[in-house]
């Protein structure tokens, strides 16, 4: 059954409060969203098997994930875009060369090039353990999402392989895309496959990697904790991911009284 609408959102920093979870506001609001058949969709930087713990707490089922690249309606994989695999060879070459780690993404595990200090930093500010280490994974599975993680030098690489794209997201690391992949790109396939082009879509979000998001939707609610660039974009601002900011902006939007 077509939804009446659908909503989509970002989870650091917007579904899920500082500690990680999810606030029982929200919990409520999405089941109050799905009795009105309006379809609650996950759009994130993450792959399925880091989020497992929101999808239960949720009940959700459909996921825009890896910012675009992997999404999942209803449980069903619907459209995937793995990453060409001679250009995460030599993307791995040029950040092994700037002492540079990485992190590859399928859509059911993460696997680290090794481990150092900054990959520990990135994955505790996650509330996450490091991964496994298994610097050849892209030579034997569908990559979907890489990490550089490094907290300074970004301008290294973006001239040197322009056919990705590269967008800080942590303190960290920056996510790495294939160039035009975004979570915009995810929203517009899934539409496109679902036959859903008609159907209101709305966004949550607080981060630079929600801005084509928010671009490609019909309206768009910004966290109090969002940057300023993203709160540019919004239709709404509503409360923070602390104060039960997903509930009070599905009001805000008058998708709940």
């Amino acid at each position: 059954m077509k939804p009446a609408a659908i909503c989509f959102f970002d989870l650091d920093g917007t579904l899920l409060t500082r500690d990680s979870v999810v606030a029982a506001s929200s919990v409520q609001a999405l089941q109050a969203l799905r009795a009105k058949n309006i379809m609650p969709i996950i759009a994130t930087g993450r792959t399925l098997c880091e989020i497992e713990h929101v999808l239960e707490a949720t009940k959700m089922t459909s996921v825009i994930a890896m910012n675009g690249q992997y999404v999942m309606y209803d449980g069903k994989e619907v459209y995937t875009n793995p990453i060409d695999v001679a250009e995460i060879k030599a993307l791995h070459e040029g950040a092994q060369s700037q002492g540079v780690e990485m992190a590859f993404y399928t859509e059911a595990k993460i696997r680290a090039t090794a481990q150092n200090e900054i990959m520990e930093k990135h994955y505790r500010y996650l509330g996450e353990a490091s991964p496994e280490i298994d610097a050849e994974l892209y030579l034997k599975e569908p990559i979907y999402m890489l990490l550089l993680l490094l907290e300074q030098g970004d301008d290294f690489f973006p001239e040197r392989y322009p056919y990705f794209q590269f967008v800080r997201n942590t303190p960290f690391s920056n996510d790495v895309v294939p160039k035009g992949g975004s979570k915009a790109r995810g929203i517009a396939k899934l539409l496109e496959v679902m036959g859903f082009e008609d159907v209101p879509t709305y966004a949550f979000g607080d981060g630079m990697n929600d801005l084509e998001m928010f671009e490609v939707v019909d309206y768009a609610v910004a966290m109090d904790n969002a940057v300023p660039a993203l709160k540019e974009k919004a239709a709404f601002i509503t409360a923070n991911n602390n104060e039960d900011g997903i509930a009070k902006g599905l009001r805000l939007c008058g998708l709940l009284e």
